[in-house]
């Protein structure tokens, strides 16, 4: 049988209290006891030195017993009293008549301990009664030994009920430990029931289902947060993952009917060899522009699952010159002026090659949606803020004179595949990626994009990014 985590917890809680619990009775009934046989011998041979001063007290009479009756003595202090007076042969001189006909009670050992004046203290057994004895010695030429011993039943009885007692408490203190350990065991482990439950609706494909927050930042607040975490970033990897596959058949599915469409045409007759140079240079670019979409969801996906690539100091001016180099043959030909307005000691922390990408989308969307004898205008100035814990951010504004884009849309060119004019993404070959591949960089670097407010004509897309000025 397989016991729960919650019952074994109980049990193994439960054996080291009982454990420890059994030691501190242990030494209770230990202690108990040491201390009431030390009183027993300091009585012992208080009444030991008594008996033997007034043995020897009339030296006409002799040695003698001065041991009050038992009948005559109201206060009973010496009720469980018994003495012998013996020897140096062994040979029991006088007793206690309640002794009878006893033998010596004493060992030969002990006797001759006692004749050594070493007061030995020994247990003994009158007729079936446990009892503790002293013996000490006369002085004078006849050495006797007075034997004074008490009746330790009442002791020992005593000590029994305290050993009953203290197994008693024992087994009590167990079963109000089960109980109450049971208790808090269900009662501590009750947010592990409750993240167990939810885990196991989020392992049948609830991946949206999240751990509830612990009111308390303990060891299974941590565990909750770290797990939510987790959850987080698989869930976000697999959404991202299931837009790819959404989105790539949704995007391929165009262009590679119009190429079996071409295809088809292009074999329904005898062609010349320009016919077919020209078909393949259609399926060329219809491929090209496949694997420019291809390569803009990869990046989409690994962006949004966060994978966050190695962050260096990028020249911002370096940066922007490849960027103006790299689209400077679009801007020709759509006649549109790029300027730059970058300081030469101004830096970003980021990936060169990212944020050359978001940069030529910036710079090639103001050039696509620009009119004739336009501008785009890259500037940069770093931002520097008063409180010391807070970093300084540089902001690059992408301004172009084309049309401003309405305030409603602002955040909707930031979507995936959103086209503010479908007519013209279609005859400029774009899929509408552009702008939420830029947004996905930006914030894998801890960073802003927006569109901004401007009061001229035209679009402003704002970047924040952390950085600053450095020294050459």
């Amino acid at each position: 049988m397989r016991l729960s985590f919650r019952t074994r917890l109980t049990i193994r809680w439960l054996v080291a209290f009982g454990f420890v619990l059994a030691l501190a009775h242990l030494a209770v009934y230990a202690g108990t006891r040491a201390f009431l046989r030390r009183d027993l011998d300091a009585q012992l041979r208080t009444l030991a030195g008594t008996e033997l001063a007034s043995a020897v007290d009339e030296p006409d009479q002799g040695v003698h017993l001065h041991e009050f009756p038992i009948a005559a003595d109201t206060g009973r202090q010496y009720a469980d009293k018994f003495v012998q007076l013996i020897d140096a042969r062994g040979h029991i001189l006088i007793q206690s008549p309640r002794l009878g006909t006893t033998s010596v009670l004493i060992p030969r050992e002990t006797l001759e301990r006692a004749l050594a004046g070493l007061g030995p203290l020994v247990d003994v057994n009158v007729n079936g009664r446990p009892g503790r004895m002293v013996g000490l010695v006369t002085q004078g030429p006849e050495r006797y030994v007075i034997a004074v011993g008490l009746f330790t039943d009442k002791l020992e009885a005593s000590l029994d009920q305290l050993s009953r007692l203290l197994i008693g408490v024992w087994l009590g203190g167990l079963a109000l430990t089960a109980v109450v350990g049971f208790s808090l065991a269900s009662r501590a482990l009750l947010p592990i029931r409750r993240i167990t439950e939810q885990a196991a609706s989020i392992a049948t494909g609830q991946f949206a289902t999240r751990l509830d927050p612990q009111p308390i930042d303990d060891e299974i607040g941590q565990m909750t947060r770290l797990l939510n975490q987790m959850l987080d970033r698989l869930h976000g990897a697999i959404e991202a993952n299931r837009r790819f596959a959404s989105d790539a058949s949704h995007e391929l599915r165009g262009p590679l009917t119009a190429m079996l469409g071409e295809i088809d045409v292009t074999l329904k007759r005898e062609r010349s060899a320009d016919g077919y140079r020209e078909a393949l240079g259609l399926l060329r670019e219809r491929l090209r522009v496949m694997s420019r979409l291809t390569e803009d969801l990869m990046l989409l996906v690994r962006a949004q699952e966060q994978q966050s690539p190695p962050i260096a100091e990028v020249r911002l001016a370096d940066l922007m010159t490849r960027v103006v180099g790299r689209t400077a043959d679009a801007a020709a030909a759509h006649r549109v002026t790029l300027s730059v307005d970058v300081p030469a000691d101004l830096v970003v922390y980021g990936d060169a090659n990212l944020l050359a990408r978001v940069f030529d989308n910036l710079v090639l969307n103001g050039i696509q949606y620009n009119h004739e004898s336009g501008t785009v205008a890259i500037t940069a100035r770093v931002h520097s803020d008063t409180r010391e814990w807070v970093a300084d951010e540089v902001r690059i504004d992408v301004r172009n004179s084309g049309a401003r884009i309405p305030e409603d849309e602002r955040e909707r060119v930031f979507e995936r595949f959103y086209r503010l004019d479908p007519s013209r993404s279609r005859r400029t070959g774009g899929a509408g990626l552009g702008l939420a591949i830029s947004r996905e960089i930006v914030h894998l670097f801890k960073g802003t994009i927006r569109v901004g407010d401007s009061a001229d004509a035209g679009t402003t897309i704002e970047v924040s990014l952390p950085g600053g000025l450095v020294t050459a």
